[in-house]
């Protein structure tokens, strides 16, 4: 950007600077309000996301087709099983 030389140009340049800064000062205000609204939206669908029927009180109809995780099955010591 080149700067001019005179007084009237300069003052001129100013003006349009702060204005500028001024609607960019708005527009961040504006976007931080919309961030923290998403954040909190964010948080309560993540919240949602980890109930099931185990920790709310949904019924088990409503946890989905999701397979319930199988136990595991005993390691085995290597003896003979027996008396």
């Amino acid at each position: 950007m080149k700067l001019p030389n005179d007084i009237a140009s300069l003052h001129t340049v100013l003006t349009e600077c702060l204005t500028r800064l001024s609607a960019l000062e708005l527009e961040n205000t504006a976007l931080k309000s919309e961030n923290d609204a998403l954040k909190l939206e964010n948080a309560e669908l993540r919240r949602r996301l980890g109930l099931n029927s185990k920790n709310s009180s949904k019924p088990p109809s409503s946890d989905g087709y999701k397979k319930k995780p199988v136990p595991a099955l005993p390691k085995t010591s290597g003896k003979k099983q027996g008396g």
